[in-house]
C-alpha cells in the first residue's frame, strides 16, 4: 500500500505549494511510475480540495463539514479497509487545519482595493514592489498590504503588464475567474475577456492553472498561450507584440502575413484580414514605432503583390 509517510509528505507539500517548479516535477514522475501512484495523489488531492472547499465557507459547521467529508471518502471504491480508514484520519487532519486556517483568515480578513481604467493608460505600485500597468477598460483588485504566505491580486477584465518583484518564500498569483497565473517574479502580459486569456512571457517564467484540476502549463520568456474559456483548451505559440499597447512598438521577425494581419487588428483596433489566392511563402521582418495604421500598409504594399481594400468595418488585404 502506498500509505508511506515520505509520498504523504511529497503530495501534501506540493499541493501546499503548486508554484514550486522542483515539486511540481517530482509529482508528474511520481504519478508516471504507475496507475496506483495516479490514483493514490487524486485521492489525496480530492481531500485536501474538499478541505479547501470547507475553509472558504462563510459560516464553517463542524458536524457538517465531517459528513462531506465521510461521503467523500465512501466515493472512493475497491480500497480496502485499512486503506479508508487511513483516509479517514487524512481527512481529519486536514478538517482541522482547514478549521485552524479558516478561524486565522477570518481574523485577519485584508480589504481589497481596486484600479479602473476607462480610456486611460494607468498604473500601481503594490506593497511588495511589484508594478502592474494597466490598459484602457480594465480592472485590477489588490489588497493594500501581503500578508501571509503567499501574495495574490486579481484581474477582473482587460489587459495588463505585471513586472513582479522576486520573492521565493512568498509566491505571486493572479486570479482571473477560475483561471490563475502563479509566479516567483518575473514580468509578463495578460489580456483577460469573457471568452479568453492571452498570456505572454517577457522574462523568467509562469506556471498557467486554467480551471481545478486542469493540466497546468509552465511558460518561459518568449513563450505565450491562448486559452479558450469556453473550450477549456489551450494553444501555445511564440510571444510577439503582446506589450505593443505599452511600448509603442511592433517587430516582426518572420512572421507568416495572415499573423501579421491579426497582430496589426489587436494593436489598432481595426479588423484586418487576408485573402490570399496563393499561398504566401514570404515571412515578414520589420520594426515599426509610432507608425500609423497607413504607414505600416504602405510598407506591406511594398513588400507583397497585395492589393489593399478598405472600408468603415474592415481592411481586406488580396493576395494576386
Amino acid at each position: 500500500m502506498l500509505n508511506q509517510p515520505e509520498y504523504l509528505d511529497l503530495i501534501v507539500r506540493y499541493l501546499n505549494n503548486p508554484q514550486d517548479e522542483k515539486l511540481h516535477a517530482e509529482i508528474i514522475s511520481f504519478c508516471a511510475e504507475s496507475k496506483s501512484n495516479e490514483s493514490y495523489f487524486k485521492d489525496i488531492e480530492r481531500v485536501w480540495k474538499l478541505s479547501s472547499k470547507s475553509a472558504r465557507l462563510d459560516h464553517l459547521k463542524e458536524e457538517e463539514a465531517v459528513a462531506s467529508f465521510q461521503k467523500a471518502l465512501k466515493r472512493i471504491s475497491g480500497r480496502p479497509a485499512s486503506f479508508a480508514k487511513w483516509m479517514s484520519a487524512v481527512a481529519a487532519t486536514i478538517l482541522l487545519a482547514a478549521t485552524c486556517y479558516w478561524w486565522f483568515d477570518k481574523s485577519n480578513d485584508v480589504e481589497l482595493l481596486s484600479l479602473k481604467t476607462d480610456s486611460n493608460i494607468d498604473s500601481v505600485k503594490l506593497a511588495d514592489g511589484s508594478t502592474v500597468i494597466l490598459a484602457e477598460n480594465t480592472i485590477v483588485s489588490y489588497p493594500k498590504i501581503f500578508s501571509g504566505a503567499s501574495r495574490e491580486i486579481f484581474l477582473r477584465k482587460g489587459r495588463a503588464f505585471f513586472n513582479v518583484t522576486k520573492d521565493p518564500h512568498h509566491p505571486f498569483s493572479i486570479a482571473m475567474g477560475e483561471s490563475k497565473v502563479s509566479v516567483l517574479g518575473t514580468s509578463f502580459n495578460i489580456d483577460y475577456s469573457p471568452g479568453k486569456i492571452d498570456l505572454d512571457v517577457k522574462t523568467g517564467k509562469v506556471i498557467f492553472s486554467p480551471y481545478s484540476n486542469g493540466a497546468s502549463s509552465i511558460l518561459t520568456a518568449g513563450q505565450a498561450l491562448t486559452y479558450s474559456i469556453q473550450k477549456r483548451e489551450f494553444t501555445t505559440r511564440l510571444s510577439q507584440n503582446a506589450d505593443s499597447w505599452l511600448t509603442h512598438e511592433l517587430i516582426f521577425v518572420d512572421t507568416p502575413l495572415g499573423e501579421v494581419c491579426k497582430q496589426l487588428s489587436h494593436y489598432y483596433h481595426k479588423n484586418i484580414k487576408l485573402e490570399a489566392n496563393h499561398q504566401v511563402i514570404e515571412k515578414f521582418n520589420a520594426k515599426f514605432q509610432n507608425n500609423s495604421l497607413d504607414e505600416v500598409l504602405d510598407v506591406l504594399k511594398a513588400t507583397y503583390n497585395v492589393k489593399i481594400k478598405e472600408t468603415k468595418d474592415h481592411i481586406t488585404l488580396t493576395t494576386f
